[in-house]
């Protein structure tokens, strides 16, 4: 069976001819521009031999020498690139500095300056790892190990983990490698994945586990960098995506099937059906709609995210019970929804108060509340029965988004929320967020 996989997922032989020919010709072409002592790079998985069947995406690397200061290896490398790439579409990326993306045909090149370093001692950005990331991955893995990779990744793709982009919070090609390095095969590596419980190791032993807990105390996963021992490789993975993974692993063990490899091609659920699962669920929907603030996607996607736990967070502080959120943006406009058990509260609300014989809290607390409708003892303890600040999640939701300064909310969203516009069912049904919908509604494992 797995080779019937990778009959669909390693490139034909012709297939990787042309990845490599044009390859070969956009380092050409940037050979052409830059000084002698600028060496040329082909790095990611197209210089590792990794990169699955359709894969359009090219690295190429301009390593400069560490003599040259950041603001000119920035400003130089970009006007290389685009002398290089003249008459082509390109557009300007930003990763720790920009780059250029070019196209050369289907291919979409990322020309990319850093700086030439030996090991990890001379970084100076996160981008000068790449080409040290490929010599130490073709010194590591096998051609049937690579194809190994190949399913790994088509793994995590089909469950929707694969990527290191802030968006996805999943798994990199490159952690997709040193998982196969690590375990020898992608059994090995779905073998230890079944087991799974907070995930911490190395390769290269370095650190220990004890010490690498202490290092990255917070972190779901921990898969130290061969090259840079300091860096985790999976801090980018989200709890879930771990999880997702780890049980995608023990599925996959008792039932081998090609579905784990190809996620189906299905397109929103049918409007009617859809709206009758939401209406049927009884609860709140509370979601709105804000424009997209003009930063980069992994940006974006974090800031995003943030907003939309502290929406959530707020509507818990009032009562209104959530139990769900979904986020997305198109770069254009950015959607938040959180479903709330209730969308309804009373007009009053019980605060609970400090022990009696506790005397100076019991002063303070009646202090404080010596407006409220009623202020009395319940057994041990002084309580308050006060007016509800929120009757409605809604009215809950317009009193956040009309002062979200101090409340978790980065200061690119906190701007825009004052003109965030309320989506309700009808538009959320719309084309234009019914897959969104039908993500959140209607999840599968």
């Amino acid at each position: 069976m797995l080779d019937s996989a990778l009959s669909r997922l390693a490139p034909s032989a012709a297939e990787r001819e042309r990845q490599l020919a044009t390859a070969a010709k956009a380092m050409s072409l940037v050979s052409k521009v830059v000084p002698n002592h600028i060496e040329v790079a082909l790095t990611g998985s197209s210089a590792k031999g990794t990169s699955l069947s359709g894969s359009t995406d090219i690295d190429i690397f301009m390593l400069f020498p560490l003599s040259y200061p950041k603001h000119e290896l920035s400003y130089l490398g970009l006007a290389y690139a685009k002398r290089a790439f003249a008459g082509k579409k390109t557009e300007i990326g930003y990763a720790n500095h920009p780059y250029l993306r070019a196209w050369l045909g289907n291919y979409k090149i990322d020309v990319v300056p850093s700086y030439k370093i030996s090991d990890a001692s001379e970084l100076s950005s996160a981008v000068d790892r790449s080409p040290l990331h490929t010599r130490y991955v073709n010194s590591r893995l096998s051609p049937a190990q690579k194809n190994d990779v190949l399913l790994l990744k088509a793994f995590a793709k089909a469950l929707g983990v694969y990527g290191a982009e802030a968006k996805v919070e999943g798994f990199s090609g490159y952690l997709c490698e040193l998982l196969i390095i690590k375990y020898g095969s992608f059994m090995g590596a779905l073998e230890a994945a079944s087991d799974w419980n907070a995930p911490a190791f190395e390769i290269e032993r370095r650190h220990g586990p004890e010490k690498l807990r202490e290092m990255f105390p917070n972190a779901p996963m921990i898969a130290i960098d061969p090259v840079d021992p300091n860096r985790n490789v999976s801090a980018v993975v989200s709890t879930t995506s771990l999880y997702r993974f780890a049980y995608a692993a023990r599925q996959f063990l008792s039932a081998p099937s090609m579905k784990f490899f190809f996620a189906p091609r299905t397109g929103a659920m049918p409007k009617a059906r859809l709206e009758g699962i939401i209406r049927s669920r009884g609860t709140a929907i509370i979601a709105i709609e804000t424009a997209s603030p003009d930063v980069v996607n992994d940006i974006l996607w974090p800031q995003l995210k943030k907003t939309t736990l502290a929406i959530e967070a707020h509507l818990e502080k009032h009562g209104f019970a959530p139990f769900g959120h979904y986020f997305y943006s198109d770069n254009k406009t950015c959607l938040i929804l959180i479903e709330c058990k209730h969308g309804f509260a009373p007009a009053v609300r019980k605060a609970i108060g400090p022990a009696v014989h506790l005397k100076k809290a019991c002063n303070d607390f009646a202090r404080k509340h010596r407006s409220s409708y009623d202020l009395h003892i319940e057994h041990d303890r002084m309580v308050s029965i006060e007016p509800t600040m929120y009757t409605t999640a809604w009215q809950a939701l317009e009193g956040f988004v009309a002062s979200p300064e101090g409340q978790g909310v980065p200061a690119n969203f906190a701007t825009l929320l004052g003109q965030a516009k309320k989506v309700g069912i009808n538009k959320l049904l719309s084309d234009k967020y019914t897959f969104v919908a039908s993500d959140y509604f209607t999840r599968k494992l």
